[in-house]
């Protein structure tokens, strides 16, 4: 049976910080501070990144990247917790004025993979009355470089750069920067909380469970194939090309609030004007939110009781748009994201068992009345995943997943080969299934087979040349590890 650590406290201090991240910090702090009776406490986080913390990965982790209750406070708390020697002056009024490892919590990832599509794609050359190859291997899909930890007292990071190969090119990838710490308000018996704020890349990144967007399953999914097309802005539109501010509070250790901002922040774009990376115009190649910013919201219960974990919640966004080829002074398109969450992990040494589910529902409005045929849309998106690993060692997962929303042939490319809708619907269908083993903590060797039941709003001939939605299929292995 796996024992449960108690999360560790330590003595209030007095950190620097700067930039952006740690104005809003202090800020948030101030406020707080400004309650009568509150009195701020540090804590020390818990493990997570092994060398910083000297603990096994199964500490903060059911399975890669799927965390536990204790990685979520390790979270939370900004990645501070470290086991490893700090360089730490003090000032002439006793207050340390820097926490520096000696050795930097740096991390090199892995992946390899290779795709089967059940029916290959039309040859890009026209002239060519073939299909393409059904097989593709990629090696590395991926290689990235992390800087994963603490960076000063109550500050620490999740920083993700990323070699991406087809492109050959280097891009950040989902990349957090956090200040946190712990209050209490006597005045209302409120002995201990977690105040905080994340600047991040990607609206549910900031997210401690694995039942939201980002660190939602599939971990990982092949990039070759057929990618369904109808997808809600929180569902990765916005992951990497947007930068937000998002304060949270964690208040009775079940209680998680969090509200906050986005803006656009494209980092492929580069200004023709200028030859600088902005400022951002109709030429940009992706959505761009509109006016100061999109309001994001984060709400939820956890409840951890034995080896059981269990939570419940709901998030959204609301944002106004421009679509591409549209200047900041052309009409708006407006996107409502509501969606509800919940998870449950049962961990022993011995048996992990994980369920997630999240369902989103997009309200859309469109003024750019060459984007749609209607005005206003609608589309839902709901997924099931459920999972079970034996001693961390071998095991599988099982998604199901639907998308469903209003008809429209301008939106989903009616007359369009393979990507289109000849109904003009996106409803989508189907299930992943996954089977893993881990010959060690930080390597997975995978197997994952996706299969389609419906496809762009048809089971045959969906895009009115065809295609059916089971050509989509794809068999997709994959090597995966972090050192």
């Amino acid at each position: 049976m796996m024992n449960r650590t108690a999360w560790p406290k330590g003595q209030a201090s007095a950190p620097r910080t700067s930039g952006l991240l740690a104005v809003a910090g202090i800020a948030l702090g101030v406020l707080i501070n400004a309650i009568p009776t509150l009195t701020p406490s540090t804590v020390n986080a818990t493990p997570g990144f092994a060398r910083q913390t000297g603990l096994s990965c199964q500490a903060c982790h059911t399975v890669f990247p799927e965390l536990t209750p204790f990685g979520r406070k390790f979270k939370l708390n900004a990645y501070v917790f470290s086991n490893v020697k700090q360089l730490t002056p003090v000032s002439e009024q006793g207050e340390r004025t820097l926490a520096l490892s000696e050795l930097p919590p740096l991390s090199v990832q892995l992946q390899g993979s290779n795709t089967w599509i059940s029916q290959g794609i039309p040859d890009s050359n026209p002239e060519v009355q073939s299909l393409s190859e059904r097989n593709t291997t990629q090696f590395p899909q991926a290689l990235s470089l992390f800087y994963t930890g603490k960076i000063a007292d109550e500050l620490g990071a999740f920083l993700q750069l990323t070699w991406n190969p087809p492109t050959n090119a280097v891009g950040i990838d989902n990349s957090d920067l956090r200040f946190a710490n712990h209050g209490a308000i006597e005045s209302i018996d409120l002995s201990d909380f977690i105040y905080g704020v994340s600047l991040n890349n990607n609206p549910t990144s900031e997210d401690v469970w694995n039942s939201t967007p980002a660190w939602g399953y599939p971990f990982i999914s092949t990039n070759v194939g057929v990618p369904p097309v109808a997808k809600p802005l929180l569902q990765g539109q916005l992951s990497q090309e947007s930068a937000g501010l998002v304060p949270y509070l964690f208040l009775l250790d079940h209680l998680y609030l969090g509200a906050g901002a986005y803006r656009s922040a494209q980092t492929s774009f580069t200004n023709a004007t200028t030859g600088g990376p902005g400022p951002l115009d109709s030429t940009a190649p992706q959505v761009r939110i509109s006016g100061p910013a999109a309001p994001y919201w984060r709400l939820a219960w956890e409840q951890d009781w034995s080896n059981h974990s269990l939570s419940f919640g709901t998030y959204g966004m609301w944002a106004p748009t421009h679509p591409p080829g549209v200047g900041e002074n052309g009409p708006r398109d407006y996107f409502t994201d509501i969606a509800l969450d919940g998870q449950y992990q049962y961990i022993t040494d011995t048996n992990i068992i994980s369920l997630a589910t999240t369902w989103i529902h997009e309200l859309r409005q469109f003024n750019n009345m060459s984007l749609a045929a209607h005005k206003f849309n609608t589309l839902n998106t709901v997924q099931f995943t459920g999972s079970y690993f034996f001693r961390r060692r071998i095991g599988g997962s099982v998604q199901l997943f639907s998308t469903s929303g209003t008809s429209d042939p301008v939106m989903y490319a009616s007359g369009t080969a393979v990507l289109g809708s000849a109904s003009g619907n996106p409803a989508t269908r189907g299930a992943t299934f996954e089977l893993d083993f881990l010959p060690w903590l930080n390597t997975k060797l995978g197997m994952q087979y996706t299969a389609y039941s419906k496809f762009n709003g048809a089971s045959t001939n969906y895009d009115g040349f065809g295609r059916n939605a089971s050509s989509n299929n794809t068999v997709y292995i994959f090597v995966w590890t972090a050192f």
